[in-house]
């Protein structure tokens, strides 16, 4: 096969070899396929979640209590995006994190897609083809507190700037 009929290799935004376990602050940004605004909209710079937006958000928060090695600080659900702070390795009681960011990550997009799909059979959500969320996350790790401030305030503001985007540049 030559080199140009060969499907693209998709690179991995995991920094190679980081363990993704490490205790610490990180910054998470979950995106749905396409960029496709499925959990609400943004009326004045008011967030305004639909159905769909509150269940990602109550499976977001239910999804962390399953860890016990994580704790979640801010979080904000966007129409089409999801961005939060977790802490990793904040149980004192735990000897070290045994969870990992990628498997928090995987379990919500599990949890949260087949739910949204058996709510599109039942007609409470737009129906849709494909993978509810884009194969990957963006993450940062918060290494001080100034970086988790700001990653706090980025949040707080992210429906006030969402009008101020379009076309391409609405999103994260």
């Amino acid at each position: 096969m030559a080199p140009h009929d060969r499907p693209p290799v998709r690179k991995s935004p995991r920094l190679d070899g980081f363990d993704y376990a490490t205790a610490g602050a990180y910054f998470v940004t979950i995106c749905t396929q396409r960029m496709e605004p499925r959990f609400g909209s943004v009326e004045a710079g008011v967030l305004m979640l639909n159905d769909a937006g509150r269940m990602v958000a109550s499976h977001w928060e239910a999804n962390i209590e399953r860890y016990p090695d994580a704790t979640l600080d801010s979080f904000v659900i966007m129409p089409n995006h999801l961005h939060a702070i977790l802490f990793l390795g904040s149980n004192p009681s735990m000897a070290s994190p045994g969870t990992s960011l990628v498997q928090i990550v995987g379990s919500f997009k599990s949890l949260t897609t087949v739910t949204y799909l058996k709510g599109a059979r039942d007609g409470l959500y737009d129906a849709f083809s494909g993978s509810l969320w884009q194969p990957s996350f963006h993450d940062r790790m918060l290494r001080d507190e100034r970086a988790l401030d700001a990653a706090r305030l980025y949040i707080e503001g992210n429906p006030s700037r969402w009008e101020a985007r379009t076309g391409s540049e609405r999103g994260a």
